[in-house]
């Protein structure tokens, strides 16, 4: 992949939550594809994973690094963090939001 890793960081209240292409790999994979393109997938999973509140993105992404890329049950994913149930079901469905949210990365 030819993205300069810039492009895979989120901010964090002052700090830069760094995304592996792996993991991102992953996520993808559990979605489904959504995009024309393997980068522009994990182009669109940073995209989103910004758009949402600050305090909302470090858990939401280990829920859907979780759910999505291991294929973890929402109950099992969420007790792994910590998380319960409720909470984990709002953060995906507003990462999910923000998915679709997200315009076509430029080609």
């Amino acid at each position: 992949m030819d993205t300069p890793p810039d492009t895979l960081s989120v901010p964090l209240n002052g700090y830069a939550m760094h995304l592996r292409p792996s993991e991102l790999d992953a996520v993808a994979a559990g979605l489904g594809e959504f995009d024309a393109s393997a980068e522009g997938n994990l182009l669109t999973l940073a995209e989103a994973l910004r758009r949402l509140p600050n305090n909302d993105r470090a858990a939401t992404w280990e829920l859907a690094i979780r759910r999505y890329g291991r294929h973890k049950t929402l109950p099992s994913a969420a007790g792994e963090i910590g998380m319960d149930r409720l909470h984990a079901e709002e953060l995906l469905e507003s990462y999910n939001q923000q998915l679709a949210a997200v315009p076509a990365p430029e080609r």
